[in-house]
């Protein structure tokens, strides 16, 4: 079963208030707060590619795959890359138990892919 994973997506781009700036995309208060506590069964293509463009992110970063346990998905199918992963720990969180020498070394990381 796909589902949208919105939260994460957010949280990891460090959105402090997910529902202004799903507000600010364009999407209503209403729909950005359903999206958000994911109260949907469908969800609008004009309102993905919003929140792709305003999170510049594809469409496999928005949403996660939970397989069914009725059929078999071999290995190598493209929908296992939607899976949950283990860790569900956020940037953020992970940066905030780096001593500062560290966070250096993922600056000047951040800033060189930038430049690329």
């Amino acid at each position: 079963m796909l589902k949208l994973n919105l939260q994460r997506a957010i949280a990891d781009k460090g959105i402090e208030n997910p529902n202004r700036f799903l507000q600010h995309c364009g999407i209503t208060s209403y729909t950005a707060s359903r999206l958000l506590n994911n109260q949907v069964e469908s969800i609008n293509f004009k309102h993905v590619e919003l929140i792709c463009l305003a999170l510049k992110c594809t469409i496999d970063d928005l949403f996660i795959w939970y397989p069914d346990k009725n059929n078999v998905v071999v290995e190598n199918h493209p929908l296992n890359k939607l899976k949950q992963k283990e860790n569900n720990e956020n940037l953020n969180q992970k940066l905030k138990r780096l001593p500062f020498d560290k966070i250096e070394v993922v600056k000047n990381y951040i800033d060189k892919l930038n430049t690329e």
